[in-house]
């Protein structure tokens, strides 16, 4: 089994985010306070409904009985069920992976990046396949960095790891929704 959400944050009202905050857990609720940011701010409460009603109607069980904690490398597991899922957010959108097995999700809005980032994070291989078509090279490096988050995130490791694998050998699933770029591992 797997299924992949995604949430709209502007779709949200300030009263809707109050909401989220007051039945969210308490690592969620510091973690959210600890943000600057009021776009992220937000994307973490809602990262934090999406996968609570998720594993909620999932495995039919009440969304203030899930408890989550993370692994030695931050990776966010739900205490106690057999149930895995990966949480991704960028722009104004999260997204989210539920499986019966280890998973990952990425996704970024595709946007201008110094794509000398390629030269540390990404295999020979990788670059290559990157800056082969000039006007492929943003749409490439974006499938590429999903991609290795993806895996990374399934594996629960960390980005330090980008370089000690490529994701040209792997099997990972890339997609376009509207102007970003979503990769699943599983």
């Amino acid at each position: 089994m797997l299924k992949v959400f995604s949430c709209d944050i502007k779709s949200f009202t300030q009263s809707d985010f109050n909401k989220m905050y007051e039945q969210a857990g308490t690592a969620r609720k510091e973690k959210a306070d600890r943000l600057k940011d009021e776009n992220k701010r937000k994307l973490s409460l809602a990262a934090d409904m999406l996968v609570r009603k998720s594993i909620s109607e999932e495995l039919g069980i009440k969304k203030e009985d899930i408890v989550f904690e993370t692994n030695e490398n931050g990776k966010p597991y739900a205490v106690g069920l057999d149930i895995h899922f990966s949480l991704s957010h960028s722009g104004e959108y999260v997204f989210l992976a539920l499986s019966d097995k280890p998973v990952g999700i990425d996704a970024e809005k595709v946007r201008d990046v110094n794509t000398d980032i390629a030269d540390r994070m990404f295999t020979n291989e990788e670059r290559q396949y990157v800056f082969k078509e000039e006007e492929k090279i943003k749409e490439r490096f974006f499938e590429i960095w999903t991609k290795k988050e993806a895996y990374v995130k399934m594996l629960g490791g960390k980005v330090s790891d980008f370089l000690g694998f490529s994701v040209l050998e792997k099997n990972i699933e890339t997609k376009k929704y509207e102007d970003y770029t979503v990769s699943v591992s599983n």
